[in-house]
């Protein structure tokens, strides 16, 4: 059984902001709807299918992770 997109999500659809990485940015990317979203869940409101929270790409996925532990040790240290 293939779970279909029946359009809610287009209310939380973002568009991408220049220079910004989508996945810090709080956005995340449902793959069956293509598209990524605006929301606290980490379920389509749609499909219900999982969200993705992180890149696959390597190059980008390395770049979310350095930037993601630079915020965290900033918050750490209190600056």
């Amino acid at each position: 059984m293939s779970c279909k997109c029946n359009g809610n999500c287009k209310k939380f659809h973002v568009t991408r902001k220049f220079g910004k990485q989508r996945y810090l940015e709080g956005q995340k990317r449902c793959n069956t709807c293509e598209i990524f979203l605006k929301w606290d869940g980490l379920w389509c409101p749609c499909c219900n299918n999982r969200l993705r929270l992180s890149p696959r790409n390597g190059k980008n996925k390395v770049r979310f992770l350095e930037t993601k532990s630079k915020r965290k040790e900033i918050l750490a240290n209190g600056l």
